[in-house]
């Protein structure tokens, strides 16, 4: 079967955002080569490498008793700067600063984290049969609605649930999901994740400046597959600025890019873990943004992210400076917010598909 003639590609030469996207070839494969180690890099490896050996050796029940030991001891004796900013991310998604309900949702978070880490460590161990097992599905048939043309999709996600198992268990699922990486040091950690994924059955777009991550992705569409991106923190601070639970923030532009590249819709969704050992894969909604411009089309993403985050907000592992109030104090936004004359993007005429759709 022929594939549906795609919208015209249109152009984002004028949008400053866009000019901000690396363009040159990058592949796992083509990547410079690694400057030499540190041995703080070393000692950082091993490191690594002796929790993953142990956390795979651990037997199931231990495994899953583990992370709310492990968490609590975090969120107690960890780093109390990074403590408080998780604080005040959660308290801007909860919506209040009620103290001992914020309390709770934090430890929370380092619980959810834990076990975040800890499925990462284990996913060479699992098999197909006991993921899917473990697994139930809200949605999912949004996706495999928009991969049946044989023309690719897009999913935004976040940094929630456990995105490692997520991808494992969507490579079940046939949606030839290829995700992006950035690329860290020391080198040797960065290789043994992008194997462990495309173990999975993932690809790994390497983000890197210089990189043609963008392209990849269209690549990737264009082959029928579901690229899919981070679109809750904005690594580069060059992301549009628009409004994330209730303040200004810059949010990552690649998905409203995509989506403006190839005309295909954006599905918006989470692998979140449930109960003690299980999974549920959630298609909070899919949205066409394909029309919008790429600050506007990132707004339609922010407030879908603000809906699929509020599901399980002790699942979302943000713990660094992400609004820009915390990260760009002065800029105008700032100001204008803090005045009360700031407006978000005026988004208009979008077809949400979701269940309260």
């Amino acid at each position: 079967m022929s594939r549906p003639d795609r919208p015209a590609a249109r152009s984002d030469a004028a949008e400053p955002v866009a000019g901000d996207l690396p363009r040159a070839a990058a592949r796992v494969e083509g990547l410079p080569p690694a400057p030499p180690e540190t041995l703080r890099q070393k000692a950082a490896y091993w490191g690594y490498r002796a929790v993953w050996e142990g956390a795979a050796r651990l037997p199931r029940p231990l495994a899953t008793a583990t992370p709310e030991s492990l968490g609590a001891v975090w969120y107690r004796a960890g780093n109390g700067a990074q403590r408080d900013q998780a604080r005040a991310n959660l308290a801007r998604v909860l919506g209040d600063r009620d103290p001992d309900r914020l309390d709770e949702v934090v430890r929370a978070a380092y619980v959810s984290y834990a076990r975040y880490w800890l499925d990462a460590f284990r996913l060479h161990t699992f098999t197909s049969q006991g993921v899917l097992a473990r697994s139930s599905g809200e949605n999912l048939d949004f996706v495999d609605d928009l991969l049946a043309d044989g023309d690719g999709a897009i999913l935004a996600t976040g940094h929630l649930g456990s995105w490692d198992i997520g991808a494992f268990f969507t490579s079940q699922r046939n949606w030839g999901m290829a995700a992006v990486a950035e690329v860290v040091e020391p080198r040797r950690l960065f290789d043994r994740f992008v194997q462990l994924r495309r173990d999975a059955g993932i690809e790994v777009v390497p983000l890197v400046r210089g990189g043609d991550m963008l392209d990849r992705m269209v690549d990737v569409i264009d082959r029928g597959g579901l690229a899919t991106l981070l679109a809750d923190r904005d690594l580069g601070r060059r992301g549009p600025v628009v409004e994330f639970f209730g303040e200004p923030c810059r949010l990552p532009p690649g998905c409203a890019l995509l989506a403006r590249r190839t005309g295909r819709p954006v599905a918006v969704g989470a692998f979140l873990t449930e109960g003690d050992d299980g999974f549920r894969g959630v298609i909070h909604s899919v949205v066409d943004i394909a029309h919008l411009d790429v600050e506007a089309g990132t707004q339609v993403l922010a407030r879908e992210l603000e809906g699929l985050i509020g599901r399980a907000p002790e699942q979302w592992h943000v713990f660094v400076r992400n609004w820009l109030v915390d990260r760009e104090p002065d800029h105008p936004a700032v100001q204008a917010f803090r005045d009360g004359t700031w407006s978000p993007p005026e988004v208009g005429g979008v077809e949400v598909r979701g269940a309260e759709s």
